[in-house]
């Protein structure tokens, strides 16, 4: 019963599988009553005929009390009612209850022989405050003799079954009102959590109430579209830190370059241009800078491919050695400007990979670029590359700080930065998600592994092949 189609289906169902059976149980019983009434009314009135057709032809029986008292104990044991006779004016002759003892030779009133009887008609009437059925006793020549009463609960059965009819509408009626109500409850079990999720999402999205997960009650729908909600709450969430973070880290990283830049250009023109030597100086670190701004454009654009779904990959066949000689010398210059030791290791037979080469170089130049940052003076940056029969295999080892055990799941987020960065301000923490997106772009995947106080070591594993697919995930 936790599916939403099952508790729509059952408020559809619930009145009627409560009205139904009340129906069927008062129709069965009012059916049962009029059969029970039918078959009594025929049974007393053979019965009352019989004792008519038997009194028919015994007039003496009229003239002497006592022989009719005699013919009323002859025959209850026949007829287990009771019997009454009484003469042509009304009065009683017998009856075969001994408590009416006292009322023999009272005269009651009946219905006259034209209006209530024709030949052998039986009539249900009250003598007294007795119901029962009358009939008439007539001669040979169809005149009228007496009357035989047999005492029947007709109308106390007819009294008994209105009343059943009545309660059985009352139930009915209440158990349509107790259907109504928990279909009711059924339908505001399911309207709350929709309401409460519109009423979440519109101040979610007018901003006038903070953010809070929805509880994940309710059928099984409604229990996934709150799993839902909670999980774009939580990434949405997600987004505004890191664009409070983004803009906090724009704000330093523009301002760091363009501040040098504006000192440089204010010492140019107040005259240092004259002096060949710190003119040279100057746009030496003008041009660092430049080159520090464009590397910040490059992954802000990186950020803007990876949201908007246009990252392209654009493949070519590289000769792995020739293209590791070029590219890793770059790196190594600026390895050996900060007195590091710059170690490569390139197996001798590298296979030639498919890849696109410019991001190729731009998710490794950002590994070996961390290192460099991250190792002090006199350590070491080990680089090695080897080929396996289906990936090409790239190394990069440094002997800096290392990344505590806790931040390495978080070191491939988006701005993320670990303890080990707080001394060194460069940077949006941009540079290993670059990597890892540039990287699984081309299928492939990149592992850590590091030790506080020694370093870490990054491994990159490409396919060897172009994949089928090329997009990023």
């Amino acid at each position: 019963m936790n599916r939403l189609r099952y508790h729509l289906l059952l408020l559809g169902l619930l009145p009627l599988l409560l009205i139904m059976p009340m129906v069927i149980l008062t129709s069965g019983t009012l059916v049962h009553s009029q059969l029970i009434l039918n078959n009594l009314l025929s049974d007393y009135s053979r019965q009352a005929l019989l004792v008519s057709e038997l009194l028919a032809n015994r007039p003496e029986i009229w003239q002497n009390r006592r022989l009719a008292q005699d013919f009323l104990a002859r025959i209850a044991d026949i007829i287990p009612t009771r019997l009454q006779l009484f003469d042509a004016q009304g009065y009683l002759v017998a009856s075969s209850d001994p408590g009416d003892a006292l009322l023999i030779g009272t005269r009651f009133e009946f219905p006259s022989q034209n209006t209530a009887f024709t030949a052998g008609n039986i009539v249900l009437v009250q003598v007294r405050n007795d119901e029962g059925l009358l009939a008439p006793i007539l001669d040979g020549s169809n005149d009228l003799r007496g009357f035989v009463f047999l005492n029947t609960p007709f109308v106390e059965i007819t009294r008994r079954t209105a009343a059943l009819h009545w309660i059985l509408l009352a139930t009915g009626g209440g158990g349509l009102v107790l259907g109504t109500l928990l279909a009711l409850k059924l339908a505001r079990n399911l309207e709350h959590p929709l309401q409460r999720l519109s009423r979440t999402a519109y101040e979610l999205a007018l901003g006038t109430a903070p953010p809070r997960p929805l509880p994940e009650e309710g059928p099984r729908e409604l229990q996934l579209l709150a799993q839902a909600f909670n999980a774009f709450l939580e990434r949405l969430q997600t987004l505004e830190k890191a664009r409070k973070r983004l803009l906090a880290n724009l704000v330093h990283e523009l301002g760091t370059p363009l501040g040098a830049l504006l000192s440089a250009v204010q010492a140019l023109l107040s005259g240092a241009a004259e002096e060949t030597e710190l003119r040279n100086e100057l746009l030496r670190g003008m041009e660092q800078e430049l080159q520090r701004l464009k590397r910040l454009t490059e992954e802000l654009a990186h950020l803007h491919d990876q949201a908007f779904g246009v990252f392209e990959l654009r493949y070519q066949s590289i000769n792995t050695s020739e293209w590791l000689a070029t590219f890793l010398a770059t790196w190594a210059h600026a390895a050996r400007e900060k007195h590091q030791q710059w170690i490569v290791d390139l197996a001798p037979t590298l296979v030639n990979l498919e890849a696109d080469p410019d991001r190729l170089a731009q998710a490794l130049g950002n590994l070996i670029s961390n290192a460099i940052r991250y190792t002090p003076a006199g350590g070491s940056i080990r680089i090695r590359a080897f080929t396996s029969a289906t990936e090409f295999h790239f190394i990069v080892c440094d002997s800096g700080p290392g990344i505590p055990r806790e931040e390495l799941t978080r070191i491939f987020e988006p701005f993320e930065r670990g303890s080990a960065a707080q001394r060194f301000p460069q940077g949006m923490g941009l540079g290993l998600t670059i990597a890892r997106d540039l990287l699984y772009a081309h299928q492939g995947h990149i592992e850590v592994e590091s030790t506080p106080g020694q370093g870490c070591c990054f491994h990159v594993s490409l396919p060897l092949n172009k994949p089928n697919t090329n997009t990023a995930p």
